[in-house]
């Protein structure tokens, strides 16, 4: 029996009220979309991508890469390389053929595989950065259509490739839109980044894929999993699981969290139903563990006049029409707080436990 992965930092292997996301993702990926998926951070997107192609590895080959991993190009393209690689079971290719590619060599008898490890080894011999890179991104095309396979390139965190400049971009659309043995999944946290990069006309990846924007947790299909959910015969009783859609919005990081650290507390009583009071504990820890985070976030927020009174009148569920803000400047504010991916668009918290912590965690009890 695989051991439950309840890990709240990405590695979970409960993929929670997602269906329609992931059949939305898969159809995409079989009509050869390329998608970009959009959420705060920690609302799952990594985690729902893999749940996708691993569900699909027997159809595809599959590249994950990483762009917050790579310092510069030559990073990067060595990244790509390696997890072009991996797709078809070899690890950290580039230092291997280093030792031996010879090895490699008669590892792999039938023609088209050896002529695979000998199309990454002529490119990683390329000194010229700029055609290292294109060789680089057509080589996983070439490699796909080697293969006779389609090939889903996931790259997470997108939109850290703006440190590479828009030049970079540009290159990188030259090349993919010519890769048609391939489908491009583009995944990143900061909505306002990742929609100037394929949203605005401008831009060199304007209208080159889908965008899929993540929310919070489906509400119906949550507490439909929480009723028949246990952990080691430990069960939530209806009381918790209210507690739980109030105080974390069924947001999916909170959410996994939660349940980790109230199972602990039960654990350690000995009890088998996992009540109300071990949800508002848990919570109560989280936000105390986390303590150092919000008072960052919240430094940072409140350094700009009236910005941190806006965030804070929202924390409160008050109407923003009550404070004596100029109109022009308060919608100003509220685009930045939207940008930084603070507040969505609808003005709700990205993060809802910044709100209890604001709140000084009594709302906890109080509600």
């Amino acid at each position: 029996m695989s051991k439950l992965k309840l890990n709240a930092g990405g590695l979970s292997s409960l993929v929670i009220a997602r269906d329609k996301e992931q059949t939305i993702l898969k159809q995409y990926i079989e009509f050869s979309q390329h998608t970009v998926i959009t959420a705060p951070r920690r609302y799952g997107k990594t985690t729902l991508v893999n749940k996708v192609l691993e569900d699909l590895k027997d159809d595809y080959l599959i590249v994950k890469v990483d762009i917050f991993e790579a310092t510069n190009i030559k990073e990067l393209c060595e990244l790509y390389i390696n997890a072009v690689y991996k797709s078809i079971g070899i690890a950290n290719f580039l230092h291997s053929i280093k030792e031996s590619i010879f090895t490699l060599l008669d590892n792999f008898k039938l023609q088209y595989q050896q002529d695979g490890i000998k199309l990454g080894y002529e490119i990683s011999k390329e000194q010229d950065e700029n055609k290292l890179l294109e060789k680089t991104f057509n080589f996983a095309n070439k490699f796909a259509t080697l293969f006779g396979k389609t090939m889903i390139v996931f790259f997470d965190e997108f939109g850290d490739t703006l440190k590479f400049g828009e030049e970079f971009l540009k290159k990188l659309r030259a090349y993919m839109q010519t890769h048609n043995s391939i489908v491009y999944l583009f995944a990143g946290s900061q909505a306002s980044v990742m929609n100037n990069i394929f949203l605005n006309n401008n831009s060199a990846f304007f209208n080159f894929a889908s965008l899929f924007n993540l929310g919070l947790l489906d509400t119906l299909q949550t507490k439909e999993f929480l009723d028949n959910f246990s952990i080691n015969n430990k069960t939530f009783d209806k009381q918790s699981i209210d507690k739980l859609e109030i105080t974390t919005k069924f947001h999916p990081f909170y959410l996994i969290k939660t349940l980790q650290e109230a199972y602990i507390l039960a654990l350690l009583d000995n009890k088998d139903i996992i009540d109300e009071q071990y949800i508002i504990k848990a919570i109560k820890k989280i936000l105390d563990d986390n303590n150092a985070y919000f008072e960052s976030l919240w430094q940072k927020i409140n350094n700009k006049k009236y910005k941190g009174t806006i965030f804070k009148t929202l924390s409160h569920s008050k109407d923003l029409k009550l404070l004596d803000i100029n109109s022009s400047y308060k919608s100003q504010l509220l685009k930045e707080l939207k940008d930084e991916g603070l507040l969505t668009k609808d003005l709700k918290f990205t993060d809802p436990f910044i709100s209890l912590w604001l709140n000084n965690w009594k709302i906890i009890d109080e509600i």
